[in-house]
């Protein structure tokens, strides 16, 4: 192995927990906050970006970590014959060593199983060139959940 090369880090995915609802939306603001968005877009996201023991709950929420350290989460919620990946978030720190694309395929493979031909995802649009790497294909716009006026990506993958 050359000097320039970087180490090995084990990544490990696991379900949340019901009391991570905190962390997981600290990290979920941090890592929106990377893009560059200013203080009051922010704030317009924080309900948005809450995960509750409720979602915890309802949804399928994985959590990545990298020695011990909660580096990343999804969510996918399941609709009749559909699901949406509400959340996929990695902490800046950890961009780029494949945590985003560990979680999607997680997810997409619980699809799979699961029967779901479709996964939707109302993304960033500074995601969408990952989703797109990982399949997913832009069907067109939709408004913000937390942004009133402003529309952003809706992507799909089909089986």
């Amino acid at each position: 192995m050359g000097s320039s090369a970087r180490p090995s880090t084990a990544i490990f995915v696991r379900p949340a927990w019901s009391d991570e609802g905190p962390a997981l939306s600290a990290l979920a603001m941090e890592a929106k906050a990377h893009w560059g968005y200013d203080d009051e877009f922010l704030e317009q996201c924080r309900s948005e970006l809450t995960i509750t023991y409720g979602k915890i709950g309802r949804q399928r929420v994985r959590v990545a970590e990298v020695a011990g350290e909660i580096a990343g989460f999804s969510a996918l919620r399941v609709d009749e014959g559909s699901a949406s990946l509400e959340y996929l978030f990695i902490h800046p720190r950890y961009i780029g060593m494949g945590l985003g694309h560990r979680l999607v395929g997680e997810l997409l493979e619980y699809a799979r199983r699961h029967g779901l031909p479709l996964v939707r995802v109302e993304a960033d649009p500074n995601s969408t060139g990952f989703y797109e790497k990982e399949g997913f294909c832009r069907r067109g716009e939709v408004a913000s959940g937390s942004v009133p006026g402003r529309t952003i990506p809706l992507m799909e993958l089909r089986f």
